[in-house]
């Protein structure tokens, strides 16, 4: 099954189907501690616990990532 970030999801499919939210515990997150995953969209990346990709590499998503 193809798996998509946050922003694949709502790009490709006009939603958040939510495919890799939950990965990564709270706890490391306040350490920037994030899942490594692989995205259909996106390739090899990191998501935080919303599934969102954090990685700012990733071209598609570097602007969107700045805005936030």
């Amino acid at each position: 099954m193809a798996d998509f970030c946050k922003q694949c999801s709502e790009q490709l499919f006009g939603k958040d189907f939510e495919d890799l939210k939950g990965l990564s515990p709270q706890d490391c997150l306040t350490s920037d501690l994030y899942a490594e995953v692989l995205c259909e969209g996106c390739g090899a990346t990191q998501v935080d616990n919303e599934g969102r990709c954090i990685h700012h590499e990733v071209e598609r998503h570097a602007e969107q990532l700045e805005k936030s």
